[in-house]
């Protein structure tokens, strides 16, 4: 059964905002009969080259299956990729989008209206508390939305006709530490000698930040000067008195963002729409309030999260030492599934690779290969690993475009979670997630996890590469590269494990082989003639042995072999190897023919100096054959 799909795009899903904006999107889809993809990503983050490659994000969609799509434009840090993204979306003609945002709209959108709630604070504190003097405090990094939320503050002075010193306003800085709170709060009090009748905050954050100067400073709020906020945080709620704010209905937003985006699907004409935030009068402004039952659960709460984070960064930790030492794929499969089981509330995890993720580099490829062309790009994904209520499924491949394979679909209207896998400006694929009941459990540290896959496929592509480069190595340092024998090198070595295989009573021989005539032919028909009359010799070399035999070129026209067998097997190997020389030379149209001298010496070998001697014995039995056989031709 196809479900109908929808998209919605957003960054820093653990968010508060982006966790209720998500949901909304989410509950309000499934009532239409709409399944949810959300595409995250966590530009601004500071990730270094792990957030190379974010718009990746736009690759993973089949956007043929989608009905529409919701673009969450503020919630993305960096303009590079919010414009990326828009100009992805502008170009699917198709495909009705709806975008959530403050400004600089490009699609039909829903505006969340919570600056103008400024003013109605300012109003409310100067009508209802008879307020006079009242201070702004802005915010430096955010600087559009606090001039947005300054203005409603200026206006509502200016429609009381109450003046604005140069002490009314002060902006923190970016990256504040509590030291500017200090200052601002000199700033507004004027040494102690003026204070203010409230401080207009331009967030929860920045009100908590500067009531905690006040308090260390020995000023009691709302008994000295009133503070207020914007964006109603749980700390807020649970001070005492609880903080006067602004809330924030970004559930509503996302559902509204639905309704929105039905319309357009239906072919009905788009109304834009504006949700409203609402104040919230707490007891930090003056007014009476009602004090929270259980206000003891917040700090117990409180204790539980920072617990959890401690443990995520232990997790983080020993998953990150974990995959360190994961030197193939199905180490760090396991690592990650054992790992993914510790997601709270996740029922489906799922980790999907680009065909060819990690395919050598091109440098590689030109140094191993001879080839500086790069990879072809695959049309298929790999479903690496797949876990669905606590059990693996199989793995398959399964073409790219889609989200997720054919067999995979039978969970529902299930929302899912999807990640871009990326890192140094590689993009390897994504992961898919799916939770209990539709609710997004998508913690902060998953970031940390997302750093981990990654370099854990990073550093197994990096181990692939380097494998191919020491092969490469070996094979310079090792192998002969006219015949692909071994060398000497490669002789020496290998023949100290040769030697080492060999049980207590085994009989070994040690053959001698010597190429005739070999500068006869350089000298007459030239070096090239002369290297493929080599390569003739090695390959009759080559089809003479057995698997566990070792044969090398240790010399211009000189090769030694070495074979676990006694005289009788020695002797086959040589009758093998003029056998196949003789027929070579019947059927080869060159001027010349091409063969080989041959000796062996057969007997049992302790070490390296046992075989070296019989070695000698080897080249002593092959020039008394040669010797003879001249002697037969004269």
């Amino acid at each position: 059964m196809r479900h109908k799909k929808i998209a919605l795009f957003v960054s820093h899903i653990y968010g508060e905002y982006q966790k209720n904006l998500s949901q909304g999107v989410i509950d309000r889809a499934l009532e239409y009969g709409y399944r949810t993809e959300v595409y995250a990503t966590n530009d601004g983050e500071n990730l270094g080259s792990f957030s190379a490659t974010e718009d990746s994000v736009l690759s993973l969609p089949s956007y043929n299956d989608l009905e529409g799509i919701i673009f969450a434009s503020g919630t993305y840090a960096k303009k590079e990729l919010r414009e990326r993204i828009r100009n992805r979306l502008s170009a699917l003609r198709d495909i009705p989008v709806i975008e959530l945002g403050e400004s600089e709209y490009t699609f039909p959108h829903i505006y969340l209206e919570n600056n103008a709630t400024a003013g109605i604070l300012t109003e409310h504190m100067i009508t209802v508390h008879g307020a006079a003097r009242l201070c702004f405090l802005g915010d430096q990094k955010t600087k559009e939305i606090s001039l947005k939320r300054q203005a409603a503050f200026e206006d509502a002075l200016l429609r009381n006709n109450i003046r604005i010193s140069e002490n009314d306003i002060y902006i923190i800085p970016s990256d504040p530490i509590s030291e500017d709170f200090d200052d601002a709060l000199k700033h507004f009090t004027v040494g102690g000698k003026e204070l203010p009748d409230a401080i207009i905050c331009y967030n929860d954050e920045y009100a908590l930040a500067i009531w905690r100067a006040a308090l260390a400073a020995g000023y009691n709020i709302p008994t000295d000067f009133a503070i207020t906020g914007c964006d109603c945080l749980e700390s807020g709620q649970n001070m005492d008195p609880p903080l006067t704010t602004v809330s924030f209905p970004i559930y509503k937003l996302g559902t509204a963002a639905v309704d929105s985006l039905v319309d357009l699907i239906k072919g009905r004409e788009f109304t834009p729409q504006t949700v409203f935030a609402e104040p919230v009068y707490g007891g930090s402004c003056g007014c009476s309030y009602r004090k929270k039952k259980h206000t003891h659960v917040y700090p117990h709460d409180l204790e539980q999260r920072i617990a959890s984070l401690e443990s995520s960064i232990l997790i983080s930790a020993r998953m990150s030492s974990a995959f360190s030492h994961a030197v193939e794929m199905d180490d760090g499969l396991e690592y990650i599934a054992n790992f993914a089981s510790q997601i709270d509330k996740c029922t489906g995890f799922y980790l999907c690779l680009t065909e060819g993720w990690d395919a050598l580099s091109g440098r590689t490829r030109q140094l191993t290969e001879g080839s500086s062309e790069p990879a072809p790009e695959g049309s298929l994904m790999e479903l690496a690993l797949a876990i669905q209520n606590g059990k693996r499924l199989p793995v398959c491949t399964f073409p790219s475009g889609t989200l997720l394979p054919d067999y995979l679909t039978d969970d529902g209207d299930t929302a899912r979670i999807v990640s871009p896998i990326y890192a140094h400006k590689s993009s390897y694929g994504y992961i898919v997630m799916t939770f209990d009941d539709n609710h997004i459990q998508y913690p902060f540290q998953l970031i940390q996890w997302l750093v981990n896959i990654s370099q854990l496929l990073y550093n197994l592509r990096n181990r692939k590469n380097t494998e191919a480069l020491s092969e490469r190595l070996e094979e310079i340092y090792m192998k002969d590269s006219l015949t692909g024998l071994y060398n000497k090198n490669g002789f020496d070595y290998y023949s100290g494990a040769f030697l080492s295989s060999l049980r207590k009573n085994d009989v070994i021989s040690a053959l001698f082989i010597d190429m005739n005539g070999l500068k006869q032919i350089n000298d007459t028909y030239g070096h090239s003639e002369g290297d493929f009359a080599l390569q003739v010799i090695s390959q009759a070399i080559r089809q003479a042995l057995s698997p566990s035999d070792l044969a090398a070129r240790i010399g211009g026209d000189e090769f030694n072999i070495l074979i676990n067998g006694d005289s009788e097997d020695a002797e086959l190997f040589i009758d093998r190897l003029h056998k196949y020389l003789s027929n070579y030379n019947k059927l080869s149209t060159k001027l010349y023919d091409i063969s080989a001298g041959s000796g062996y010496a057969s007997g049992m070998c302790r070490n390296k100096n046992d075989m070296e001697d019989l070695f000698k014995l080897a080249d002593q039995a092959m020039y008394k054959n040669k010797n003879k056989k001249a002697g037969r031709e004269q």
